[in-house]
């Protein structure tokens, strides 16, 4: 796998919500990749089969992360080429890995993230968004004390946010 080395754990970053919010190059790794960690395997078999991509894959969750971390790594330290994916969004962040990842790390090994969208997006995003008013509306109680009713029966906020 040319530029995808050997020996390497691969943090790819799966779509939330839409399968082809994923960039090329992420489904090449998991194309070439020798195997796929998933936190669950049955999520990540259907963006798998979408894009063609037959795979071995190995569950890693929080149930069996600590147990699986040291076995990945040394296939890792032998050559292997993993993926680590989640559910959705970046492995890690707040998804099973943590573990693997720092496993990987104080063993020496290579690894390298790779995003599901273009990382031009969100920079571009950031650029053009500016502050605008936006309303959320809460549902305040019938009964208690008169100064936490509204006459209406519903509260409103205002404040900046980004659009």
């Amino acid at each position: 796998m040319p530029g995808f080395p050997a020996g390497t754990l691969y943090l790819v970053a799966t779509p939330i919500g839409n399968l082809e919010d994923i960039t090329l190059r992420a489904i090449r790794v998991l194309r070439e990749a020798d195997l796929v960690a998933a936190e669950d395997t049955r999520h990540t078999g259907k963006l798998l089969n979408h894009f063609g991509i037959s795979v071995p894959t190995t569950s890693l969750h929080e149930h069996n992360e600590a147990a699986r971390a040291d076995a990945l790594v040394e296939r890792i330290r032998a050559g292997a080429r993993i993926a680590l994916v989640s559910d959705a969004g970046t492995p890690g962040i707040s998804d099973p890995g943590y573990r693997l990842v720092r496993a990987a790390i104080d063993a020496g090994c290579r690894w390298r993230p790779f995003q599901a969208r273009a990382r031009s997006w969100p920079r571009s995003s950031r650029l053009v968004s500016r502050p605008t008013r936006s309303s959320s509306w809460v549902f305040r109680p019938r009964a208690g004390p008169p100064d936490r009713r509204g006459s209406t029966g519903f509260a409103r906020s205002v404040g900046p946010s980004c659009s």
